[in-house]
């Protein structure tokens, strides 16, 4: 069976994507994160200005609808009667602010008897009398289905990360020519032996450049926009490590080289709907760069010498 929607989610990754769902449909600056680092998140992953309180949740089974079923009703069960049981510190967060609405978020929704658990627990919050409930309070189970136009609108906008791309200064180009000139160069006469010293030349710099490129683009997302800085690391560093264990796919350098490039610009497009595509070519062309001078791609000597 083929499903629209991803539903294999790390949880921190989903906790970030479900967050920009929110952010569309709410509009970022009605939007408050809960910070968990400190006593946990008290049951609220995020709230919003007009009552809805959100706690994000990517089961571990994806297929099992039965096991992926009963997780959600423990997750919706144990973190809706954190409403009761930290009552005092939700109250000063909302200040006058009541909860009309709490929605437990995930990937997706497959089993109806979910919702049914979540409205029974719901009733016993609802009775608890807390002051921060409005008497109609509901408790909610919802997945990206629920939200179609914000899923479509990350997909296609890139409503976040509006950053304009920093040309590589001669400066950078220069400390970076300088520093690891001889690995690059000798890496591309493996890879490309036809090549004479001036192409090999020429493609060094476009490598080069695109990894200043590379580094200019995530040192901007890591100082606006933290969220977007750590999954575009995270899909790097989850593909660097498939390549230092399986290596690059293709019987050429172009085809291991391209394979490269594609991998993290899917991964990007996948996890980070946020970038633009001018962001995303951006960095996967230049992790290809950074990976040729750091390593760990390499090329064999022609005929495998």
């Amino acid at each position: 069976m083929a499903f629209k929607y991803r539903r294999d989610w790390d949880g921190k990754e989903w906790q970030r994507y479900s967050k920009q769902l929110v952010q569309v449909r709410h509009l970022p600056q009605n939007v408050q994160d809960i910070p968990d680092r400190v006593q946990g998140d008290a049951g609220l992953e995020f709230i919003t200005t007009d009552g809805c309180c959100y706690q994000s949740y990517a089961p571990e089974e994806t297929s099992d609808v039965a096991k992926a079923a009963s997780a959600m009703k423990s997750k919706g069960a144990r973190d809706l009667r954190k409403l009761v049981k930290n009552k005092d510190v939700i109250s000063k967060i909302l200040g006058d602010r009541k909860i009309s609405n709490w929605i437990l978020l995930c990937p997706f929704l497959d089993n109806k008897d979910v919702i049914s658990h979540v409205q029974a627990v719901a009733k016993e919050v609802r009775e608890a009398g807390l002051d921060f409930l409005v008497s109609d309070f509901c408790a909610l189970v919802q997945s990206q289905e629920d939200f179609e136009t914000e899923y479509q609108q990350l997909r296609t906008k890139a409503v976040g990360a509006p950053l304009s791309i920093k040309k590589p200064s001669s400066d950078q180009l220069e400390a970076v020519h300088s520093k690891l000139d001889q690995r690059v160069e000798d890496k591309l006469k493996r890879a490309f032996p036809l090549d004479d010293d001036g192409k090999t030349e020429k493609r060094k710099k476009t490598y080069v450049y695109a990894h200043v490129e590379r580094e200019n683009i995530l040192s901007d997302l890591r100082d606006e926009f933290p969220d977007f800085w750590e999954a575009s690391t995270e899909c790097i560093d989850s593909e660097e490590r498939r390549l230092e264990m399986a290596g690059a796919e293709g019987d050429t350098a172009s085809q291991q080289i391209n394979s490269s490039i594609d991998r993290v610009a899917n991964s990007l497009k996948s996890q980070v709907p946020g970038l633009s595509e001018k962001q995303i070519a951006s960095i996967s062309q230049g992790q290809v760069g950074t990976w040729l001078i750091e390593c760990p791609l390499d090329f064999q000597e022609p005929n495998g010498k």
